[in-house]
Protein backbone atom coordinates (compact mmCIF):
# COMPACT_ATOMS: atom_id res chain seq x y z
CA UNK A 1 0.00 0.00 0.00
CA UNK A 2 1.36 3.43 -0.92
CA UNK A 3 1.03 6.53 1.22
CA UNK A 4 -1.41 7.95 -1.34
CA UNK A 5 -3.56 4.83 -1.15
CA UNK A 6 -3.58 5.02 2.66
CA UNK A 7 -4.43 8.73 2.65
CA UNK A 8 -7.23 8.16 0.15
CA UNK A 9 -8.57 5.31 2.28
CA UNK A 10 -8.77 7.62 5.30
CA UNK A 11 -10.32 10.42 3.27
CA UNK A 12 -12.96 8.04 1.92
CA UNK A 13 -13.81 6.94 5.48
CA UNK A 14 -16.46 8.61 7.59
CA UNK A 15 -14.41 8.08 10.75
CA UNK A 16 -12.45 5.60 12.85
CA UNK A 17 -13.48 3.03 15.44
CA UNK A 18 -10.74 1.39 17.45
CA UNK A 19 -10.75 -1.33 20.07
CA UNK A 20 -7.58 -1.45 22.15
CA UNK A 21 -5.57 -4.41 23.33
CA UNK A 22 -6.59 -5.47 26.81
CA UNK A 23 -3.21 -4.53 28.31
CA UNK A 24 -3.84 -0.88 27.40
CA UNK A 25 -7.36 -0.94 28.82
CA UNK A 26 -6.38 -2.83 31.98
CA UNK A 27 -3.48 -0.50 32.77
CA UNK A 28 -5.47 2.64 31.89
CA UNK A 29 -2.26 3.98 30.34
CA UNK A 30 -3.82 6.48 27.96
CA UNK A 31 -2.82 4.70 24.75
CA UNK A 32 -3.92 6.09 21.39
CA UNK A 33 -2.46 5.10 18.04
CA UNK A 34 -1.06 7.31 15.31
CA UNK A 35 -3.88 6.05 13.09
CA UNK A 36 -6.43 7.93 15.21
CA UNK A 37 -4.27 11.02 14.78
CA UNK A 38 -4.35 10.59 11.00
CA UNK A 39 -8.12 10.32 11.02
CA UNK A 40 -8.60 13.35 13.24
CA UNK A 41 -6.10 15.41 11.22
CA UNK A 42 -8.22 14.56 8.17
CA UNK A 43 -11.33 15.83 9.93
CA UNK A 44 -12.70 12.37 10.62
CA UNK A 45 -14.22 11.71 14.05
CA UNK A 46 -12.80 8.90 16.15
CA UNK A 47 -14.53 6.53 18.55
CA UNK A 48 -11.91 4.74 20.63
CA UNK A 49 -12.03 2.32 23.51
CA UNK A 50 -11.06 4.36 26.56
CA UNK A 51 -7.59 3.41 27.74
CA UNK A 52 -7.43 6.39 30.05
CA UNK A 53 -7.00 8.74 27.09
CA UNK A 54 -9.86 10.87 28.36
CA UNK A 55 -7.54 12.03 31.17
CA UNK A 56 -5.12 13.44 28.57
CA UNK A 57 -7.18 14.56 25.57
CA UNK A 58 -10.52 16.33 25.32
CA UNK A 59 -13.19 13.74 24.60
CA UNK A 60 -16.83 14.15 23.73
CA UNK A 61 -16.61 15.98 20.40
CA UNK A 62 -14.48 14.70 17.53
CA UNK A 63 -12.83 12.15 19.81
CA UNK A 64 -15.17 9.96 21.82
CA UNK A 65 -13.74 7.48 24.35
CA UNK A 66 -16.03 4.58 25.22
CA UNK A 67 -15.95 1.68 27.67
CA UNK A 68 -18.76 -0.54 26.37
CA UNK A 69 -20.59 -1.56 23.20
CA UNK A 70 -23.57 0.51 24.36
CA UNK A 71 -21.40 3.61 24.77
CA UNK A 72 -19.91 2.99 21.30
CA UNK A 73 -23.38 2.80 19.75
CA UNK A 74 -24.35 6.04 21.51
CA UNK A 75 -21.13 7.69 20.29
CA UNK A 76 -21.90 6.75 16.68
CA UNK A 77 -25.42 8.17 17.06
CA UNK A 78 -24.01 11.38 18.55
CA UNK A 79 -21.57 11.80 15.67
CA UNK A 80 -24.33 11.26 13.12
CA UNK A 81 -26.50 13.92 14.79
CA UNK A 82 -23.91 16.60 14.01
CA UNK A 83 -21.18 15.17 11.80
CA UNK A 84 -19.89 18.61 10.76
CA UNK A 85 -19.29 19.66 14.39
CA UNK A 86 -17.51 16.41 15.24
CA UNK A 87 -15.39 16.60 12.08
CA UNK A 88 -14.33 20.16 12.87
CA UNK A 89 -13.51 19.30 16.47
CA UNK A 90 -11.51 16.21 15.42
CA UNK A 91 -9.34 18.43 13.22
CA UNK A 92 -8.90 20.96 16.03
CA UNK A 93 -7.80 18.27 18.50
CA UNK A 94 -5.28 16.92 16.01
CA UNK A 95 -3.87 20.39 15.43
CA UNK A 96 -3.66 21.14 19.12
CA UNK A 97 -2.27 17.83 20.40
CA UNK A 98 -0.59 16.03 17.48
CA UNK A 99 0.99 18.79 15.41
CA UNK A 100 4.63 17.74 15.01
CA UNK A 101 6.03 21.23 15.57
CA UNK A 102 4.18 21.55 18.88
CA UNK A 103 4.89 18.03 20.08
CA UNK A 104 8.55 18.02 19.08
CA UNK A 105 9.09 21.54 20.43
CA UNK A 106 7.61 20.57 23.80
CA UNK A 107 9.66 17.36 23.92
CA UNK A 108 12.91 19.19 23.11
CA UNK A 109 12.04 21.85 25.68
CA UNK A 110 11.46 19.23 28.38
CA UNK A 111 14.75 17.56 27.48
CA UNK A 112 16.52 20.91 27.72
CA UNK A 113 17.71 20.70 24.12
CA UNK A 114 16.35 24.09 23.06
Amino acid sequence: MSIDTYRNYILASRGEFSVAKNVFVATNCGWISEREGYYMASGRPVVIQDTGISAHLPCGEGLLAVRSAEEAAAAFEEIERDYARHSKRAREIAGEYFDSAKVLGKLLDELGVC
